[in-house]
C-alpha cells in the first residue's frame, strides 16, 4: 500500500478521535461550570431591587420574605432581607437587623453573589458599630473589604462602592478607638475611591469624616475646611441629612471657637431641616447640641424644650444611651436652679440608664458568641455534607464520561472500517475533481498572462513605429515595467502549483445546531487571538438554530475568514464575528478593525493564488479565500467584501440553510456551549456593519460637466486593470471623450448616468463580468442603442458566441492591435451615424416609414417618446423635463438618448411632432379656429403657435389653410 494511501486512511480516524476526545472534554467541563456570570447576577439583583422598592413599611418586607422563601427564589429573599435589615437598623433593633443580614449573608455564598456577600458585611458591621462593639464590627468590614478586592471583575461599579463603603466603616472605628493616624488614611482612600465613582454624597461623608479627626485634634481650621467641603458636596447631592449634619458640625465648631449665638444659629438650622423629614435618630442630634448649648448660657426653658422633644425621640427609638443623656442634662439644669429632689431622680435615672447600656452590649456582645459558635458548627457540618456531595457527583460524571468515551471509540471504528470500503472511490473522485481545478487555473492564469501581454507588446509597437510622445516615454516605460513584473508573479504562481492541494469535495449534509458548531470552532482561535492582543467577540441572532448544512465546508470558510481577521487585527481591536439565519439564508460575517485592503487588491483577493504585492502582511498563498469563494458558490450563496484601508475589513457570507431535494442528510450532534468570554448580548446587524465601510464614488461630476462643452463622441471604457485602461485610452483620447469604469457594476451606473456613444469592456471583471454588462446594457431602455465591444483573454469560440448571442457588437481578442481597435470603434460609431442620417433624411421628407432606417430598438423608444408627448399635448403646456420623466430618464440622459438615435434635441424633436399634428389638422378640417389648433398641440399662446409653425412650415397657419384649399 503506497504511502499517500496510508495517509489517506489514518487521517480521518485520527480526526474522529480528536474530535471526539473534544467533545467529551467540552461536556464534561460545562457540566463542571454552574456558577453563574457576574452579569447575569447583576440583571437578577436589579429585577429583585426592583421588585423590593415597590414595598415599604417593616410588615410588608416581612411578608414578602416569607412569600420569597415559600417560592424558593432565594435572589428575592436576598434582596428583601437587606431592606428589611435596614429598616430594623433605622428603628434601632440592631439584633434583628443582624440576624436579616446574617441570612442575607448566608443567601449570597449559595448563590456565588460575591457584590451581595461584601454588602452584607458591611451591613453587618455598620450595626455592631452602631451598637459599639467595635471588635465584630471592623471585623466584618474587613471581611468585606476583602472580597471586594478579590473580586474578579473590579471595574464593577458595585463592587467599587462596596469597597469604599468598608474603607468608611474601618475608618469610623479606628476614629472611635482613638487612631487618628490609620483613620485619617483610610478616610482619604475612600474619598478617593468615591471621586472615581462621581458620587457626591460619598465624597460629603468622607469629607466631614476626615473634617472630625482634625476637629478632635483641635485642629479647628483645618476642620472647618473639610466640613465646608462636606457641604458643598451635599448640596450638590441635594442631601438634606447631609447638609443637616453639616450645620450641626458649624455649631460644634462655633461653640469650641466661643461663638455660642452662631452655634446656636447653626443648630436650628439643622433642626429645622430634619424637624420635617421622620427621621427621629438624626433629629435628635441638633436637639441634645441645643439643649447643651442652652443649658451651658443659662437659658433653662430653651433647654428643657428641646430636651423633651429629645427625651419623646429618644422613647420611640429605645435608645438606651440617648436617654441617658437626656437624664444626665436634666440633672444638670435641676441641680442648677436648686431643685435638688428632682435633681436627685434624674441623676438616679442617668445611673441606672448607663447601667443597662452596658448591660445591654454586654448581653449582645454574649449572644454573638454564641452565634459565632454555632455558625461555625454550622458551617463544619455544611463542608461534610459538600465535599460528599461533590464526591458523589465526580463519580457520576466519571462514569458518564466512560460510557460516553465506549461509545466514541465503537463509532470511530465503524466509521474507519466504512471509510475503508470507500476510499478508493473517494480517492478517483478527489483526482478528478483535482484535475478539474488544474484545468480551471491554467483556463484563469492563461487569462491573466494575456492582460500584461496586451500592455508590453502594444506599447512596444508603438516605440517601435514611434508613436510615443516623448512626455510620456517615463509613464509607459512604468507601465510596461509594472506589466512585466506582473507576468513574473504569474509565472512563480505557475511554478508554485502544488500549493494547490485543497479541494473542497462533495457536500455532505448534515442537520445539527449551526450556532453551536461554528461556536466551537471560533471557541478554537481564543488562544491564538489573546497571543496577539486580540479579542473574540461572537454575536449570534439566535442562540442556537437547527438546520442543514455542510459541517466540512462551514468549517473551512469561518477557518479561513477568521484566520484572515486575526492576521490583519491589530493589538488591543476586536474580531467580531456575527450570525443570523432569516428567510432560509444563513448570514455569517467576520469584520476586522485592522489594516484594511488596499483598493488594487480587494477586488482581487479571491482569486485563486492570488498575492498582495503592496500588504506587508501579505494576502496570503492565494488559496484560502479563492477556496471560501469556491464553496459558497458551490453552495448556491453569495460572498461580499466591505473594506476600508487603514480601518478594517468585512466579509459576509449567505448561504441557504436546506439540502437539495433528494440528498441524504445526516444527524449531527453538536455539543458544548457558546463561552461567555466571546459571546455579545446585543447583536449587531449586518446593515450596521454595510454602513461601516461604504465604497467611495468614483464618479466625478465635475470631471462631467467640464467635459460637456465637449462634442466629440463618448466612449465608456470599463476594465479591471489600471495599465489596460491607460493603454486603451492612449489609443483614443485624441479622437473621443473618454470616461473610466474599473469594474462591471462601476461602468453600468456611470453608462446610465453618461449615455456614451459606445462601450469597451473586458470580459473577467469582479463584481459584475463582461457578459452581465453587456446584457444589462442591452435590457436598459436607456442604453440599448449603444453599441458594445468586448475585449478579452477568452478566445474560445463558446466564449465568442455566447458574447454575439447577448448582443456584443464586436469581439476583440488580447493581446490586440491598436489599430484593430480604433478601426472597430470607429466602424460602430460610423454605422450607427450612417443609420441616424438615413432616418434624418427620411423624416425631413416627410416619409410614414422613417422610422424602418432605424434598429428595432431604437424604434421602440421613438415609440414611446412620441405617445408620451401627443399625451401631453392633450393635457397641459410639454415641458421637457416632465417629458423626461414619464419616461423614467433624466433630462440629460432623454438629451444624449434622442441625440444618438434621430440628431435632434429634445425641444427639437417635441416641437417637430406639433407641427406635425397641427398639418394633419389643418389637413382634415381647414375650418378649425387658429387658437384651437395651437391648444390642441399644446400651445396655450396663439402668436407663439403662429410664429413656431411659420418657421417649420414657411407659411403662417392661417396662409397654410388658405394653400390648402
Amino acid at each position: 500500500m503506497s504511502k499517500a494511501r496510508k495517509q489517506s486512511f489514518g487521517s480521518p480516524a485520527r480526526c474522529t478521535i480528536f474530535l471526539a476526545t473534544c467533545a467529551i472534554l467540552v461536556l464534561f467541563f460545562s457540566a463542571c461550570s454552574t456558577e453563574p456570570s457576574p452579569r447575569r447576577l447583576a440583571q437578577q439583583r436589579d429585577r429583585a431591587d426592583s421588585i423590593v422598592g415597590c414595598v415599604k413599611g417593616e410588615q410588608s418586607l416581612d411578608s414578602l420574605v416569607k412569600e420569597a422563601e415559600k417560592s424558593g427564589d432565594r435572589m428575592l429573599e436576598m434582596r428583601a432581607r437587606r431592606q428589611l435589615g435596614r429598616t430594623y437598623r433605622e428603628d434601632n433593633f440592631f439584633m434583628k437587623a443582624i440576624d436579616c443580614h446574617q441570612r442575607e449573608m448566608a443567601l449570597g455564598e449559595q448563590l456565588h453573589d460575591t457584590i451581595a456577600m461584601a454588602q452584607a458585611l458591611n451591613n453587618i458591621g455598620t450595626n455592631y458599630r452602631r451598637m459599639g462593639i467595635l471588635d465584630e464590627a471592623i471585623n466584618y468590614h474587613y471581611r468585606a473589604l476583602h472580597i471586594s478586592e478579590e473580586f474578579s471583575y473590579k471595574d464593577d461599579r458595585t463592587a467599587r462602592k462596596n469597597r469604599v463603603v468598608s474603607l468608611n466603616g474601618i475608618g469610623n472605628i479606628c476614629l472611635t478607638l482613638g487612631d487618628k493616624e490609620t483613620a485619617d488614611s483610610v478616610f482619604h482612600a475612600a474619598l478617593e475611591g468615591e471621586k472615581s465613582l462621581g458620587s457626591n454624597l460619598g465624597q460629603a461623608i468622607n469629607y466631614a469624616n476626615i473634617g472630625s479627626i482634625f476637629e478632635q485634634s483641635n485642629r479647628l481650621d483645618s476642620a472647618w475646611v473639610y466640613y465646608r467641603h462636606s457641604m458643598e458636596q451635599n448640596r450638590l447631592a441635594e442631601s438634606d441629612l447631609g447638609i443637616s449634619l453639616c450645620y450641626t458640625h458649624f455649631g460644634r465648631l462655633y461653640d469650641k471657637q466661643g461663638k455660642t449665638a452662631e452655634a446656636i444659629a447653626e443648630y436650628r438650622k439643622a433642626y429645622e431641616i430634619m424637624k420635617p423629614s421622620g427621621d427621629r435618630w438624626h433629629t435628635m442630634e441638633p436637639c441634645l447640641a441645643l439643649a447643651e448649648i442652652h443649658l451651658k448660657t443659662g437659658d433653662y426653658n430653651a433647654a428643657m424644650h428641646y430636651l423633651e422633644i429629645a427625651d419623646h425621640l429618644a422613647h420611640d427609638l429605645h435608645s438606651l444611651e440617648h436617654q441617658s443623656q437626656i437624664a444626665r442634662i436634666y440633672y444638670e439644669i435641676y441641680n442648677r436652679k436648686g431643685d435638688y429632689s428632682r435633681a436627685l431622680r434624674y441623676y438616679k435615672e442617668y445611673n441606672e440608664l448607663g447601667d443597662s447600656v452596658a448591660s445591654e452590649k454586654n448581653i449582645i456582645h454574649m449572644q454573638n458568641m454564641r452565634m459565632r459558635y454555632e455558625n461555625e458548627q454550622h458551617r463544619a457540618e455544611m463542608d461534610a455534607v459538600n465535599n460528599e456531595y461533590k464526591a458523589e457527583r465526580t463519580l457520576r460524571r466519571l462514569s458518564f464520561a466512560a460510557t460516553v468515551l465506549v461509545i466514541v471509540l465503537a463509532t470511530v471504528i465503524i466509521s474507519f472500517m466504512f471509510y475503508a470500503l470507500r476510499a478508493r472511490k473517494r480517492k478517483q473522485l478527489l483526482q478528478h475533481q483535482m484535475d478539474e481545478m488544474r484545468i480551471s487555473f491554467f483556463t484563469n492564469i492563461t487569462h491573466e498572462f494575456r492582460t500584461p501581454l496586451t500592455v508590453i507588446l502594444g506599447y512596444s509597437h508603438m516605440l517601435e513605429e514611434g508613436k510615443v510622445p516623448a512626455g510620456d516615454i517615463r509613464k509607459v516605460g512604468s507601465m510596461v515595467s509594472r506589466q512585466g513584473s506582473r507576468l513574473l508573479s504569474l509565472i512563480n504562481q505557475l511554478l508554485d502549483i502544488q500549493k494547490v492541494k485543497s479541494a473542497i469535495g462533495q457536500p455532505d449534509w448534515h442537520r445539527g445546531d449551526v450556532v453551536l458548531f461554528i461556536s466551537n470552532i471560533v471557541e478554537g482561535y481564543l488562544n491564538l487571538a489573546h497571543s496577539r492582543g486580540i479579542r473574540i467577540l461572537y454575536a449570534p441572532k439566535q442562540q442556537n438554530y437547527v438546520c442543514d448544512f455542510v459541517p466540512d465546508y462551514a468549517q473551512k470558510v469561518v477557518c479561513n475568514l477568521v484566520t484572515n481577521a486575526i492576521k490583519f487585527s491589530k493589538r488591543g481591536q476586536n474580531v467580531l464575528i456575527t450570525l443570523r439565519i432569516e428567510d432560509g439564508m444563513l448570514t455569517l460575517v467576520v469584520a476586522d478593525y485592522g489594516s484594511g485592503i488596499a483598493p488594487e487588491d480587494r477586488r482581487r483577493i479571491f482569486e485563486p493564488f492570488y498575492q498582495s504585492s503592496t500588504n506587508k502582511k501579505s494576502i496570503g498563498s492565494g488559496v484560502g479565500l479563492a477556496l471560501v469563494k469556491q464553496i459558497v458558490s458551490v453552495l448556491g450563496g453569495s460572498l461580499r467584501l466591505n473594506t476600508v484601508l487603514g480601518k478594517g475589513s468585512v466579509f459576509t457570507v449567505s448561504v441557504p440553510v436546506k439540502a437539495p431535494e433528494g440528498v441524504v442528510v445526516k444527524t449531527l450532534d453538536v455539543k458544548g456551549t457558546i463561552p461567555e468570554e466571546m459571546l455579545m448580548s446585543e447583536v449587531i446587524s449586518p446593515e450596521e456593519m454595510d454602513d461601516m465601510y461604504c465604497a467611495e464614488n468614483v464618479v466625478s461630476a465635475a470631471a462631467d460637466n467640464a467635459d460637456s462643452a465637449d462634442q466629440r463622441q463618448l466612449v465608456l471604457i470599463v476594465e479591471d486593470n489600471r495599465d489596460v485602461r491607460e493603454y486603451i485610452s492612449m489609443q483614443l483620447k485624441d479622437r473621443y471623450r473618454l470616461a473610466m469604469a474599473r469594474d462591471g457594476k462601476e461602468g453600468l451606473r456611470m453608462a446610465t448616468e453618461l449615455v456614451p456613444d459606445i462601450i469597451i469592456t473586458d470580459l473577467m471583471m469582479p463584481e459584475m463580468d463582461g457578459y452581465e454588462l453587456c446584457q444589462a446594457v442591452k435590457q436598459s431602455a436607456v442604453l440599448d442603442h449603444v453599441p458594445v465591444i468586448i475585449v478579452t483573454a477568452k478566445t474560445t469560440q463558446e466564449d465568442k458566441l455566447r458574447g454575439l448571442q447577448m448582443g456584443v457588437d464586436a469581439y476583440i481578442y488580447k493581446p490586440f492591435n491598436a489599430e484593430e481597435l480604433a478601426v472597430s470603434v470607429g466602424n460602430l460609431l460610423e454605422k450607427h451615424r450612417l443609420l441616424r442620417e438615413s432616418y434624418i433624411q427620411a423624416a425631413a421628407e416627410h416619409k410614414p416609414d422613417a422610422a424602418e432606417a432605424l434598429p428595432a430598438p431604437d424604434r421602440a423608444f421613438l415609440d414611446r417618446l412620441d405617445t408620451v408627448v401627443y399625451e401631453m399635448m392633450a393635457v397641459s403646456d410639454i415641458s421637457i423635463d416632465a417629458v423626461a420623466e414619464k419616461l423614467c430618464m433624466s433630462t440629460q440622459q432623454l438629451r444624449r438618448k434622442l441625440n444618438a438615435v434621430s440628431g435632434d434635441t429634445p425641444a427639437a424633436y417635441v416641437r417637430s411632432l406639433q407641427m406635425k399634428k397641427a398639418k394633419e389638422m389643418l389637413d382634415r378640417n381647414d375650418d378649425l379656429p387658429i387658437n384651437e389648433v395651437a391648444m390642441a398641440c399644446g400651445y396655450y399662446d396663439t402668436s407663439h403657435f403662429t410664429r413656431a409653425f411659420k418657421q417649420a412650415m414657411g407659411v403662417t397657419p392661417t396662409q397654410y389653410k388658405k394653400t390648402a384649399k
